[in-house]
């Protein structure tokens, strides 16, 4: 018997979409897992764990134009809580919620990083955010 292209057309799409789904949820993983690292070291007081979970935008938005470093400046974040609410992922940025904060992340060639932390909406505006980058 010869399996023609309509029969397997709905279990390569089953398999297609299993995998994709697989993708995003190991991506969503590791954008919450990046997030949670970062209130974890920022809580902690371990500056230099949180500076490095940064973007290299971030790391400069942090420091700013004054002499403080990066490991200092990024303890000025505002983050509560510690259990990750919920995670979106669009292609290489995500936006992850930890308590209240918003955490928004980017995937780089070596993994996700932390782009701007510390987050509150704000009605008709853009987020207010502690580390913005």
């Amino acid at each position: 018997m010869r399996v023609t292209p309509r029969c397997a057309s709905p279990l390569l799409l089953v398999a297609t979409l299993g995998l994709a789904a697989c993708g995003t949820r190991a991506r969503e993983n590791g954008a919450a897992a990046v997030a949670e690292r970062f209130v974890a070291a920022v809580s902690g007081r371990d500056g230099a764990t949180a500076c490095g979970l940064l973007t290299q935008q971030a790391r400069e938005s942090v420091s700013g134009a004054t002499d403080v470093t990066c490991a200092d400046g990024v303890l000025n974040a505002h983050e509560q809580g510690s259990t990750v609410g919920q995670v979106e992922v669009w292609g290489d940025a995500a936006e992850v919620r930890i308590g209240a904060d918003v955490i928004f992340l980017l995937h780089l060639d070596s993994g996700w990083f932390v782009s701007a932390a510390g987050c509150t909406p704000r009605p008709s505006a853009p987020y207010q955010c502690d580390v913005d980058g």
